[in-house]
């Protein structure tokens, strides 16, 4: 029988091995999208979750400085960890160049998705397969899987707009039911927790630059 130190210990060996395998899977040649952007976005997306009360403040004078957000009653624990598994893996696998370069060349990953989100779709693909190696229960929860792939399709910016609007819309509709999400069905609540979670995301992937 473990004890409780030898399964936190077990736990914690668990984790770097999932990231150091994650860190691997990035190209080191590639100057933005590697590594270090990987952890800029993790760091971005922790500090957003605590910033709108998903995630408990590591201060008192964290928690004083912020005010409630409607987001507190949309987003738990569930989704604030599949962001942040999202966030490291996010860009897994980039060659250096755009997806439009990628469709211009008609190279085979363009061909294979399609000319649509192809390396965002190509990062969601080879995340998984490390996923269900070194993480088997976020591999095989279902709705997890679904949030982290809907929010790493998220970041093509080639959609930018399109959430710009849906964001848009969102707001207005929490400000006309007095910035409140109460009385909203469930699939409305849903359909609105997994566009916070792409948003999220996708301000914590632009909002900063590291690279060698």
């Amino acid at each position: 029988m473990f004890t409780k130190a030898r399964v936190l210990t077990r736990g914690a060996e668990q984790l770097l091995t999932f990231l150091l395998s994650t860190r691997r899977i990035y190209n080191a040649f590639v100057n933005y999208h590697n590594f270090r952007h990987a952890c800029d976005v993790l760091q971005a997306t922790f500090f957003f979750l605590i910033s709108i009360g998903t995630i408990p403040p590591c201060s008192d004078a964290l928690d004083a400085a912020r005010s409630r957000s409607v987001a507190e009653d949309l987003l738990g624990p569930i989704h604030a960890l599949t962001l942040l598994i999202s966030a490291i893996g996010h860009d897994v696998g980039h060659p250096g160049v755009n997806n439009l370069f990628l469709v211009a060349i008609n190279a085979p990953l363009a061909q294979l998705y399609n000319d649509r989100s192809v390396l965002e779709s190509f990062h969601c693909a080879a995340y998984s397969q490390l996923l269900r190696r070194h993480w088997p229960a976020a591999f095989s929860d279902l709705a997890m899987r679904k949030l982290m792939i809907n929010a790493i399709l998220a970041t093509d910016m080639g959609l930018h707009f399109q959430y710009m609007g849906q964001m848009r819309s969102l707001k207005e509709k929490i400000i006309e039911n007095g910035d409140s999400v109460q009385g909203w069905t469930e699939k409305t609540l849903d359909e609105s927790r997994e566009l916070l979670c792409c948003l999220l995301l996708k301000c914590a992937d632009i909002c900063n630059v590291v690279s060698k």
